[in-house]
């Protein structure tokens, strides 16, 4: 098979996806459709999916026209629909805790570790019955694994009693913030974390610069929607994800 690389385009881009590939142990790739896809588009992208085992077609803004020719056109099934969040920050929180802090490269924590193995009960993997289960179990616990002892990823981390309580992992991405993963050990949950967590992020990111943080979560975690909205974030938007197989 010859290499496909990433390819885009103003309606959609064509992604492949090597963290996942090594992860699952079969060739991944993502589709990111931006806007109505023309007939010759969709032919283009299914000649890219026909290069891969398992691909993930995510319609941001659940357009009701790509929705269509993706289920005339494939066999790909809905997995998930992701709604993303914002918060526009114009202030800096007064907010001090010597208990949450803020770092990059950091060394290997079991106890965020186990946090990681325990939290995280939403995932469109879960809803997949072709991915291997104890694989999909453990996807977020690996991308946190990963994510340690590495320069471009950051951590917010609150501690109670001596222990770690929860845990944000970030990224910065040009003038926006993107959390990508947030949990709260059972143990400390309604104990105000959360709101800890997200205060510490806000005071870190308005000192860098930036002023916008983003978020996305699954539309059945209700408990994290309520969350997020919460603390201030606004809903900007709902995608409907598809995952495609090729056998």
């Amino acid at each position: 098979m010859c290499k496909i690389h990433k390819s885009t385009v103003e309606n959609f881009e064509c992604v492949p996806l090597s963290w996942d590939t090594e992860y699952f142990g079969i060739t991944c790739a993502r589709i990111n459709l931006n806007g109505i896809v023309s007939l010759h588009e969709q032919d283009t992208i299914m000649d890219f999916c026909k290069n891969y085992d398992f691909v993930t077609i995510a319609n941001l803004n659940n357009l009701a026209e790509n929705n269509y020719w993706i289920g005339k056109r494939t066999k790909a099934f809905l997995a998930d629909m992701n709604i993303q969040f914002l918060k526009i920050l114009e202030d800096k929180p007064n907010y001090q805790d010597d208990k949450t802090y803020v770092v990059n490269n950091l060394s290997r924590n079991e106890q965020i570790i186990e946090i990681a193995r325990k939290s995280f009960k939403y995932s469109r993997f879960f809803n997949d019955p072709k991915l291997p289960e104890e694989q999909a179990k453990n996807i977020y616990l690996h991308w946190t694994e990963c994510a340690l002892n590495q320069d471009n990823k950051c951590f917010v981390v609150r501690e109670r009693e001596g222990n770690v309580a929860g845990y944000i992992l970030f990224s910065i991405n040009g003038e926006n913030s993107v959390i990508e993963l947030i949990a709260v050990d059972e143990k400390y949950q309604g104990q105000r974390v959360g709101k800890a967590l997200i205060q510490t992020l806000e005071s870190l990111v308005i000192d860098r610069g930036i002023n916008k943080i983003k978020v996305g979560t699954q539309v059945n975690n209700i408990l994290a929607t309520q969350f997020y909205k919460k603390m201030g974030f606004e809903y900007i938007s709902c995608g409907s994800i598809y995952h495609l197989w090729r056998r």
